[in-house]
């Protein structure tokens, strides 16, 4: 948003609860009651919404749904990054885990999403019951964004958990034990929730004006989040019956002409990028955010920084070396643009040649200092901080970079996709949207399209955005893309003495190397103090 209101706090969120004895009926402090809700002013309504968005992006927040457990683990499964950090025993529970294939229902990661997400739809299901309906416009788009925004978390469930339990209200204390819930039902619910809030929304005003609505859900945002359920629901599990809504909600959004391509792709993920005509949804990375203590708790830049035992650019500010780019992507991407000097190629990752052809502070010598470890001579560059970037807030320095969520690039992939499926693109209107990606890319158009040619075109694109795992696993490419994750790191040294020859090491037949693929993990584990808490709630198969 383009303030968080100050109003209220996650902390605040709670709803107070009365006792029968008299001695102890005393107000709590910093809990709202029904009452609040009930008279709410659109100030505290947006207010209250504001909270939700929070509560959704996160950070190092252990209810955040969007914050770094969730995008380091997803990344680190996938075939595009290594995990990274500091050392193969750092963050073992946590991320290394998922780089090795060796995932149990009791790593972090599951654990912290799985309560954010039921963080989401619980306070929005607050606001949808409990605020009245009324007159007020501003009220009723926030209960039109809270609709949105527990349908967008629970969109998030079904994708790690496959079945997990569909909550649609506040529940009362005899339904605290639900079990499991079909897949096809949850995804029907998502897409009526969905359906409501593209009807009680508003789009932006035009072309490039986001900023001026504000880091919020829009109507064609929205739109565009519907169409992507679809198709995922139809890939995944072979259902064509929801491609024509894919198609249409997709289309929709591109008929809109209210967003277009980013030309220069090394403003995305920069703050010369906020609120781009290319962003439909994003996180407002404010210095001044409107709650308590760090502005936005968000250390993710942090987080994948390049590691500092790598000589650091003047321009670039380190980090601690997470999510490391995969010698097979940096081999993929540089094949799949024909140059690495290409806009995509370089604004996407850099060779170890272009880190060392930046500029460097006096008496800096470029160059590793020490082995990297993950790494085979290739840099993650879009979602690293720039020191021009970053401002202070006590103990860490936070990016002021947005953070898109969606952007016009996928809705056009989306979109051709969901086309050649539905009736293999028969009027030609995918393929001319694939090109479009293509031409900012500034690679060759095509004459037609296949399926992989859409498979390739996300992956080249949607590097770090946490879409590679869910394609891989529903195209069902992932047992053959993944076969030997983690089975083999590279620690990467520079050149070899007396060349310019990649120093690369493979390491094998350590007790970190991985397993590979195995079939379980089409659906992660529910976490293990869930399954404890809720008899009725039951594990996926194979963990």
């Amino acid at each position: 948003m383009k303030k968080i209101f100050t109003i209220i706090s996650l902390a605040v969120l709670g709803i107070a609860f009365s006792s029968c004895e008299k001695n102890l009926d005393i107000p709590q402090k910093s809990v709202l009651s029904m009452d609040f809700y009930e008279n709410a002013t659109p100030e505290q309504a947006d207010a209250l919404i504001a909270s939700v968005y929070k509560l959704y992006w996160g950070g190092r927040d252990v209810t955040s749904v969007n914050g770094i457990d969730k995008i380091i683990f997803l990344n680190s499964l996938d075939d595009d990054h290594y995990t990274g950090g500091g050392s193969f025993s750092d963050a073992s529970y946590q991320f290394q885990d998922a780089g090795a294939y060796k995932v149990t229902a009791s790593d972090n990661s599951m654990k912290t999403v799985y309560k954010g997400i039921y963080g989401v739809i619980y306070h929005s299901s607050l606001i949808i019951e409990n605020i009245p309906e009324q007159n007020s416009k501003e009220i009723n788009r926030v209960k039109a964004e809270a609709h949105f925004m527990r349908a967008l978390a629970m969109f998030d469930a079904v994708r790690w958990w496959g079945t997990p339990i569909l909550v649609t209200h506040v529940l009362g204390p005899d339904e605290y034990y639900l079990g499991n819930t079909p897949t096809k039902e949850s995804i029907d619910w998502i897409l009526d929730e969905m359906q409501t809030a593209i009807d009680g929304l508003d789009p932006i005003a035009g072309k490039g004006q986001q900023k001026a609505f504000g880091a919020r859900i829009s109507k064609y945002a929205a739109q565009a989040y519907r169409g992507k359920v679809q198709l995922w629901y139809a890939s995944r599990y072979n259902d064509p019956s929801y491609l024509a809504g894919a198609v249409s909600d997709l289309k929709a959004v591109i008929n809109s002409g209210l967003y277009e391509l980013n030309p220069d792709m090394f403003k995305l993920v920069r703050p010369a990028g906020d609120f781009c005509a290319e962003y439909l949804f994003e996180h407002n990375a404010d210095n001044n955010d409107g709650f308590p203590g760090d502005p936005q708790n968000d250390l993710r830049h942090m987080w994948t920084g390049w590691p500092t035992n790598l000589a650091i650019p003047s321009a670039v500010f380190s980090g601690w070396g997470w999510n490391s780019v995969s010698k097979e992507f940096g081999e993929f991407l540089a094949a799949h643009e024909g140059d690495i000097e290409k806009p995509r190629f370089k604004s996407t990752i850099h060779t170890y040649e272009q880190v060392l052809a930046m500029d460097y502070a006096p008496g800096i010598t470029p160059g590793v200092t020490k082995a990297i470890s993950h790494n085979a001579g290739y840099f993650t560059y879009r979602g690293i901080s720039f020191n021009d970037d970053m401002y202070n807030n006590g103990q860490w320095a936070y990016s002021s970079a947005n953070e898109p969520m969606l952007r016009y690039a996928e809705v056009l992939l989306l979109y051709a996709e969901a086309q050649f499926l539905k009736d293999n693109d028969a009027d030609g209107s995918g393929l001319k949207a694939l090109n479009e990606v293509r031409r900012r890319a500034q690679i060759s158009e095509l004459p037609s399209m296949t399926y992989q040619d859409i498979k390739d075109e996300r992956r080249a694109e949607l590097f770090y955005e946490q879409e590679r795992f869910f394609d891989l696993q529903r195209w069902g490419d992932a047992p053959a893309a993944l076969a030997n994750k983690g089975k083999v790191f590279y620690e990467f040294s520079g050149y070899k003495p007396g060349t310019t020859e990649w120093n690369v090491t493979p390491v094998t037949g350590q007790s970190y190397n991985g397993n590979g693929w195995q079939d379980k993990y089409m659906l992660l584990p529910f976490p293990s103090e869930q399954l404890s808490a809720n008899p009725n709630l039951k594990q996926n198969p194979g963990w």
